[in-house]
């Protein structure tokens, strides 16, 4: 039992070492250089926009009444 904790203890305190020794190194990201100035956006011309086409009469002029299911 006493072997047990030890090793316990031992790798709790090692993966705490590993834990810290990286948080130490620099980061990749430290390095980089500053990003590049924003663009001067574009304006993009939009076409003009044709009125919608007048709705459709089909002669659909009931509802479903007097009807049971599918024709």
């Amino acid at each position: 039992m006493k072997f047990l904790k030890q090793s316990i203890i031992a790798f709790v305190a090692s993966c705490v070492l590993a834990a810290s020794a990286t948080a130490v190194e620099p980061q990749k990201n430290d390095n980089q250089k500053p990003p590049p100035p924003p663009k001067s956006g574009k304006e993009v011309p939009r076409p003009d926009k044709t009125p919608p086409p007048p709705p459709r009469d089909n002669g659909n002029k009931g509802g479903n009444e007097g009807k049971r299911g599918k024709p």
